[in-house]
């Protein structure tokens, strides 16, 4: 019985570790600010913002719901659940005056797109690896 137990409560916590790893904002060196409150973000991914004070268009990405990451950007960024997130944009997109985030299955492709999309803004789990890209503070710190 003991055996069974230590890798079950090995594995819960694991689990539970992975669920509160850090976001990170990952920005377009082109338009995208440096620097937000967690408020300030949370209005930019909700669609309020069209584009940047350069005038730049604002280009979202996000990893989709169904991963590990968009389920923690859903809970620690929107404070709903994917479903209401993607309630929330359907009917957003719908008004036409911002576009719908662009979804990926990977962290790498994300930090890919937002690299070479200028005005893209990304969350991903871990570091900003690519040039054109840099990590956006939240709060005053690099990861929320």
């Amino acid at each position: 019985m003991k055996k069974l137990i230590l890798p079950l409560l090995l594995c819960c916590s694991l689990a539970v570790f992975a669920q509160n790893g850090a976001l990170t904002v990952i920005g377009n060196s082109n338009g995208v600010p440096s620097s937000f409150t967690k408020a300030g973000l949370k209005s930019v991914f909700m669609g309020n913002t069209a584009n940047w004070p350069n005038g730049t268009k604002v280009k979202l990405a996000l990893m989709k719901f169904t991963t590990t990451e968009g389920q923690q950007t859903c809970s620690k960024l929107f404070g709903m659940s994917s479903g209401d997130v993607t309630k929330h944009w359907l009917m957003t997109s719908m008004k036409g005056k911002v576009d719908a985030p662009v979804f990926f299955t990977s962290a790498d492709a994300l930090q890919q797109f937002v690299a070479r999309t200028p005005g893209a803004i990304g969350i991903v789990a871990g570091a900003v690896t690519l040039k054109n890209s840099k990590t956006v503070l939240v709060d005053g710190r690099n990861s929320f």
